[in-house]
């Protein structure tokens, strides 16, 4: 019997044959950009929204939760299709995603403070320079270890 593909799915096949000729890694570092391009919107639209009912700290940690949370589910669902299964699993998963942000924010700020304060770098050059920089780390992160599969036998 033959499978119907949904439009999604159709779409994500003809850019992977035709755009990223078979490169899996790439294909998966563009949809990582893509879900931190609908995040930044996600999260900035909802701390404007916000500000509207409430002050800017509040605002700042309710779009934050509401930003990881979004970030999460699409990365574990469709970046890196995450086979875990149970709310225990699910959990896991969701504490090292956060310890990878958690890591990727210390870099930043480390960056920031030696570019801005060492090498007197305009801090919006310097979080320019960084971008990429806590991209890739956050990406590998994620890859190998927020959603990293373990291989049968520990190894």
């Amino acid at each position: 019997m033959d499978q119907v593909m949904n439009p999604v799915d159709y779409f994500e096949a003809w850019l992977r044959q035709k755009v990223f000729r078979g490169n899996p890694a790439l294909f998966q570092l563009s949809k990582f950009g893509f879900v931190g391009v609908l995040n930044t919107i996600i999260g900035y639209g909802s701390f404007i929204l916000l500000l509207n009912y409430t002050n800017y700290m509040v605002a700042l940690i309710i779009s934050h939760l509401i930003g990881v949370t979004h970030s999460f589910i699409w990365n574990k669902y469709w970046i890196f299709k995450s086979a875990s299964i149970g709310i225990g699993a699910g959990l896991y998963e969701f504490a090292k995603f956060n310890s990878i942000y958690a890591g990727v924010f210390l870099t930043n700020a480390i960056v920031l403070i030696i570019s801005v304060n060492v090498l007197n770098v305009d801090p919006r050059i310097s979080q320019l320079i960084a971008l990429p920089i806590i991209t890739i780390i956050s990406f590998m992160g994620h890859k190998y270890w927020s959603f990293g599969r373990r291989k049968q036998g520990g190894k």
